[in-house]
């Protein structure tokens, strides 16, 4: 698969096309508590690989979010308050419980109270990470026990 093509893609239709034409295995669902098609994908055995996580709001609503559209998590009133590029969500996990869940080369932590997705990094500072999706920007917090392992990551994830 080209990258040219895929960046090409417009529709959910022109995706599954794609898909089709390279032989790869998929299955179709629809996600929890919102409009989106989800997409995972199957290997030779038929086990399938979805990267939608499956969380119970503090509404005790369910809904599945994609970790590519977390901008950051952060520790609000003893909540994780998941900042989405579409809104946020708010749920009883633990900081610990996300640390384990999150793929560890995109996420990473400038500070205990936060967790960032490095794709969305603008600039660090000894003082805040700012965060850029769109139009919107955010500023977390950074320390100084954490800060130098959160620029290893992200000099990793932009090699």
């Amino acid at each position: 698969m080209k990258v040219k093509e895929l960046g090409q893609i417009k529709t959910k239709e022109e995706v599954i096309e794609l898909l089709n034409k390279n032989g790869i295995s998929y299955n179709e669902t629809k996600c929890y508590g919102c409009e989106k098609i989800c997409i995972s994908f199957c290997d030779d055995k038929n086990y399938c690989y979805n990267s939608a996580i499956t969380v119970q709001t503090c509404n005790k609503d369910i809904c599945k979010v994609s970790p590519h559209e977390i901008l950051y998590i952060a520790i609000e009133n003893r909540k994780s308050v998941l900042y989405m590029s579409d809104g946020k969500i708010e749920t009883n996990y633990s900081i610990d419980y996300w640390k384990n869940v999150l793929d560890e080369k995109v996420f990473a932590q400038p500070h205990y109270s936060y967790i960032v997705n490095l794709n969305y990094v603008d600039e660090v500072t000894k003082e805040f990470v700012k965060i850029k999706f769109a139009d919107k920007e955010y500023s977390v917090y950074t320390s100084s026990r954490k800060i130098g392992l959160f620029k290893k990551a992200l000099l990793k994830l932009k090699k």
